[in-house]
């Protein structure tokens, strides 16, 4: 047998109604839906980007970020154009 913890959930009414139908539709248990909702939670959690997000504390900071890209990019272009010989 695994090791499992008891964890109780209290949900609104109708989420647990919602639940109940998902889990019976499935033709699992709530617990065994939300097992899986869970992990499925934890998966996408554990494989996301830690650097995503870093800044989002920082508005500020991003606007002078992006303010300086685009006027870099307007003085120096990606690519050489046609016209120059490139």
């Amino acid at each position: 047998m695994s090791d499992t913890t008891v964890v109780e959930l209290v949900l609104p009414k109708s989420t647990y109604m919602t639940l109940r139908q998902a889990a019976e539709q499935r033709k699992k248990t709530e617990a065994e839906l939300v097992t899986e909702a869970v992990q499925m939670y934890l998966t996408q959690w554990a494989n996301s980007d830690p650097l995503l997000g870093l800044f989002a504390d920082e508005p500020e900071l991003m606007d002078s970020v992006t303010q300086q890209a685009m006027q870099d990019r307007e003085r120096v272009p990606l690519r050489l154009s046609e016209a120059t010989g490139g």
